[in-house]
């Protein structure tokens, strides 16, 4: 059973992207005939997305409540998509509800996305466990994103900015617009504050025409709270206040919140752990200009408190690389690193950018600048030079393939919420 439906899986990716959620509100309403028992959040946004999701499922295992997590896309395994109770689900799991759903796949003559085959699994998963919350990450935008089918208690929407362009518009406004779009009727629609008036305007436009008649939704408003929350916040900070806004909506309490917070583990996102050799290994995908403008604090604190470092980086296509990786480099030229390595990451929806395009940046001339075509080459470099801090940062898919390169999939580092945080130990 496992080949096939694996096989299956694989066949949807030639498929590529197809926004829209009739399709998989039909499979889904063949799939989940029963209304689901936990609560659901639904959280849209350009940053900061999965660091509220991890953040409110750690919360709520403190609080000894069960939840299903749905994110993307995956490190190292796609079992990652779907946590039950912080741990990725077994292959066993993962195969019996892609099985199901294949075969209503083939009955009501469908064709899925690999994306919304994964979004099934977690709806599966959610629905015929006894769990408290259910927790989902949108893919991309809000209004055609397949996670959009759900009937969610709460929606969220975090920090915005301008990214995926080409699909969700060309201004703040227009993509406020699509991120907003996840709003119901009559739940509430948690907001980080926006400057920007027209992107306001266009939430709050949202907000007040909330309904889709193709999923059986009545018009109406959807009531939306604004949260401010200081420019300089980080992701955990902003994290933090949107949760606290979240639980409160949910009937859950939210305090010690902070404190759940700092035991979270979460992979790939500023995550700091011990590497093979004597030293330290942080890994961040920061996958987007902001993004990556909004770490850089975090970065030049933890960097400052060494003698030197390594930097790891690889991307993948950007609307403006130079733009992108300005943050980055003002830091290297602050702090130079002893080495740089760029590289590739190889399993992504886009190809990574090319090493002659990111060596073509203005890295400090004092650093020694190595080039190695994937993970595994950049994980024996590493090895060679046995680094005492290194920084692995760019494409959630190179920070993925990193991991795996480095032989950490299986390892507690992979879990939300292991025995012991790993951030003692780094």
């Amino acid at each position: 059973m496992s080949t096939s439906v694996r096989e299956w899986l694989a066949q949807s990716k030639k498929r590529g992207m197809d926004l829209g959620i009739e399709r998989v509100f039909r499979v889904h309403q063949a799939l989940v005939q029963s209304a689901y028992n936990p609560s659901i959040v639904h959280v849209a946004g350009s940053n900061g997305k999965g660091t509220l999701c991890a953040t409110l499922a750690a919360h709520l295992h403190k609080l000894h409540q069960s939840t299903v997590l749905f994110t993307s896309p995956h490190l190292v395994q796609i079992e990652e998509r779907i946590r039950l109770d912080g741990r990725p689900i077994s292959t066993q799991q993962f195969d019996a509800y892609l099985l199901d759903i294949m075969e209503i796949e083939s009955s009501m003559n469908e064709q899925l996305t690999f994306f919304e085959i994964t979004f099934l699994v977690a709806c599966l998963c959610a629905s015929r466990n006894d769990v408290d919350v259910f927790i989902v990450e949108t893919g991309l935008g809000g209004r055609y994103d397949a996670t959009r089918i759900l009937p969610a208690d709460v929606g969220v929407v975090t920090s915005l900015s301008l990214e995926h362009r080409d699909i969700l518009g060309d201004t703040l406004a227009e993509i406020a617009a699509e991120k907003a779009a996840i709003a119901r009727p009559d739940k509430p629609l948690i907001v980080r504050s926006v400057d920007d008036s027209a992107a306001k305007e266009a939430i709050e436009y949202e907000a007040r025409h909330a309904g889709r008649s193709e999923l059986g939704e009545a018009y109406g408003a959807a009531s939306v709270e604004w949260i401010s929350i200081p420019k300089e916040a980080s992701f955990d900070q902003e994290a933090t206040l949107l949760a606290q806004a979240t639980l409160q909506r949910l009937n859950v309490d939210a305090e010690g919140l902070q404190t759940s917070q700092a035991l979270l583990n979460w992979p790939g996102r500023f995550h700091e752990i011990p590497a093979p050799w004597d030293g330290s290994i942080l890994f961040d995908a920061a996958h987007n200009p902001s993004g990556l403008q909004r770490m850089l604090p975090q970065l030049q604190a933890r960097i400052e408190q060494e003698s030197s470092w390594t930097l790891v980086f690889g991307c993948t296509p950007q609307h403006d690389l130079t733009s992108f990786a300005s943050p980055l480099i003002e830091l290297c030229h602050q702090h130079p690193p002893e080495s740089i390595v760029l590289t590739k990451p190889q399993l992504g929806r886009y190809p990574g950018v090319e090493l002659e395009a990111l060596r073509s940046l203005n890295w400090p001339t004092s650093c020694t600048i190595l080039e190695q075509e994937d993970a595994a080459a950049t994980s024996d470099r590493l090895d060679k030079i046995q680094p005492a801090f290194t920084l692995v940062i760019g494409s959630l898919y190179l920070v993925g393939e990193m991991y795996n390169a480095l032989g950490y999939w299986g390892t507690e580092h992979m879990e939300l919420f292991p025995a012991k945080t790993q951030r003692d130990e780094a």
